[in-house]
């Protein structure tokens, strides 16, 4: 009685809440059938499906993910409005309190509209079809080759792909065939130009529209951005922060703005400059290497070139709508690496749009260079926006510098290049540029500092490195928004194993903050503990459940200093890893209030 009774309270918190999962296929109004609801504990503990959707009756947050990861549970995917596509090893989820309706996707759900006898890649089951492939994250390209080889077809690939995709051939019935596999997320037709075995010029790849639970699925339909103001325009704010080195900073502000003022143009939207990085409706704009700070890791020259995170209330306002490019990438105006064209795909994730399943469009998963939206895309904007009501209150503004300051320099002193040391210190100077200046440095393990600075000359002392070959980037930040970029490489020798401690399991442990769970008011947490394994400890990492991540200083006595906290609930894992590629984790949950 007890169990009935609270299904039906929850049905009835899912029916106030009134929230579906928005398909590009259909909207699925989930909280309607009693039925569906009533067999959510048999659909989470259903073995014969690894993929599963979670429907919650609440947005999922932090808490939600770092449980799901307790479990052994991996978010693959971010369905609109409050459901996560998950992978669960051996097919079984534990059933918790706040999942509304569970279950697979549905066959029908992964073949886009545009395979449709009314779509021009093809229209009858006869007609051979050229489709993109979409498997869900988690699947292996080996397991990707079997699903095809049992569906009879032949999956080919090319080295600017993402690794989650593969191109097929087939008629409409074969990739009916294939969209009832439990590895295969999503099909929808293939730029023609995918096909070539290098990438043509200005053919590159997004990494997509991201949340702080998952990427949004190229399945899932964007139904709301950032809501209107009482004039019936969305007023946005731009920031920028660093910029490429690679061309002049007023050209990179240049062309990104330029690319912002064509969204302007055909919706209620306008886009003012801003002065608070973590402002309300504030879109950062900035350059960055590697991994920077959230949980999407950039992967160097001629891969993912960028990513955008969604609007709120999806994401929290200090990382809502922000671009994030690829510094490593050859960045060029009017080139290949167009920065406009990549701004003017990034900016319709801002905005709130995902991925089109049109090739042509700017906002196809694959982007052209491009100088002008297409009907598609602006038909995606006025969903959201409206058509264009009137002039804009205020246009943007071109930033002018009309007394160019002195180049910014940067050095690098001469470094080591092996030590056995878990620590290593740089030094160099930084000349010319306005005033103020900075110098911050990155590590390839995702380690990040600012260096202190008197007059010209700059040092940071305590760069965590892991054992092997350490990537340090350097880059020094001006007030006219010019950068300048220094590199060196430093190796760590692995210490050999002591043979009295060759059978010490892997393992790490929180030792502060002492509980469980704690509470606390200031914006950083410093974390520490102790990590052993009989081969050695090569690194300690840290992640929270809002996408900061770290390493840790030490390895068997370890100390994670200035871990940043949002208010609310705050989920941090800590990993240890060790000589031979392992890992063990531990974590903590902090409240800031």
């Amino acid at each position: 009685m007890e169990r009935y009774l609270r299904r039906c309270l929850l049905l009835l918190a899912c029916a106030c809440w009134g929230q579906d999962l928005h398909f590009k296929t259909r909207t699925l109004a989930t909280t309607a059938d009693a039925l569906q609801l009533q067999s959510v504990d048999d659909a989470l503990r259903d073995t014969s499906v690894v993929h599963k959707i979670l429907q919650y009756d609440h947005p999922p947050g932090a808490e939600e993910v770092a449980a799901l990861l307790r479990d052994g549970i991996s978010v693959v995917g971010a369905l609109p409005d409050n459901a996560v596509i998950v992978s669960a090893p051996g097919g079984k989820v534990n059933v918790r309190e706040g999942i509304s309706w569970a279950g697979p996707m549905d066959a029908a759900d992964k073949l886009s509209p545009a395979l449709t006898p009314n779509g021009q890649n093809g229209d009858q089951n006869g007609d051979q079809i050229l489709a993109l492939i979409e498997f869900h994250s988690d699947v292996t390209p080996g397991q990707q080759d079997t699903v095809a080889g049992a569906a009879g077809v032949e999956l080919r690939r090319v080295p600017y792909l993402q690794t989650q995709h593969g191109i097929v051939s087939a008629d409409i019935a074969a990739l009916r065939k294939l969209a009832v596999y439990d590895e295969v997320a999503y099909i929808f037709p293939a730029d023609p130009d995918l096909t070539g075995d290098t990438a043509p010029e200005g053919l590159l790849t997004c990494a997509g529209m991201l949340t702080t639970n998952g990427m949004a699925g190229q399945y899932a339909t964007i139904v709301h951005g950032w809501d209107l103001d009482a004039d019936h325009f969305l007023h946005l704010t731009y920031l920028f922060g660093s910029v490429t080195p690679k061309i002049p900073a007023l050209t990179v502000r240049s062309e990104v703005l330029r690319a912002l003022s064509l969204w302007t143009q055909v919706t209620n939207l306008t886009f003012q400059p801003g002065t608070n990085p973590g402002g309300p409706r504030n879109i950062l704009i900035k350059f960055v290497s590697g991994a920077h700070g959230d949980s999407y890791p950039f992967d160097g020259p001629t891969g993912s070139l960028a990513h955008t995170f969604y609007p709120v209330p999806v994401n929290a306002e200090t990382l809502a709508g922000d671009m994030h490019l690829d510094a490593d990438e050859n960045w060029h105006a009017g080139g290949d690496t167009d920065i406009f064209s990549v701004a003017l795909h990034e900016a319709g994730h801002a905005i709130g749009l995902g991925h089109s399943d049109k090739p042509g469009d700017v906002m196809y998963p694959y982007y052209h260079s491009h100088s002008s939206l297409s009907a598609n895309d602006i038909a995606a904007a006025q969903s959201l926006y409206g058509k264009p009501a009137g002039s804009a209150p205020a246009p943007i503004t071109q930033p002018t510098d009309p007394v160019p300051p002195p180049a910014l320099r940067l050095t690098v002193d001469a470094v080591p290049v092996s030590t056995t040391g878990e620590t290593t210190t740089l030094s160099g100077t930084a000349t010319g540029g306005k005033a103020p200046v900075t110098v911050q440095w990155q590590t390839s393990g995702g380690a990040t500092g600012k260096a202190t600075l008197r007059t010209q000359a700059w040092n940071t002392t305590g760069i965590p490195l892991v054992v092997g070959d350490n990537a340090i980037s350097i880059n020094a930040y001006d007030g006219a928004l010019q950068s300048a970029a220094a590199a060196v490489t430093v190796t760590r020798q692995a210490a050999a194993a002591s043979p009295s401690t060759s059978n010490v399991p892997l393992s790490v442990a929180i030792r502060t903050p002492a509980p469980l769970t704690s509470t606390v008011s200031g914006a950083t947490l410093t974390l520490g503990g102790v990590a052993a394994s009989g081969s050695g400890i090569s690194r300690v990492t840290w992640q929270t459940s809002a996408g900061a991540a770290g390493i840790a200083q030490g390895t068997t006595n370890w100390l994670a200093a200035g871990v940043p906290l949002y208010v609310g609930t705050n989920t941090i894992v800590v990993k240890a890893w060790d000589a031979r590629g392992s890992s063990a984790w531990a974590s903590t949950v902090v409240v800031r209030r």
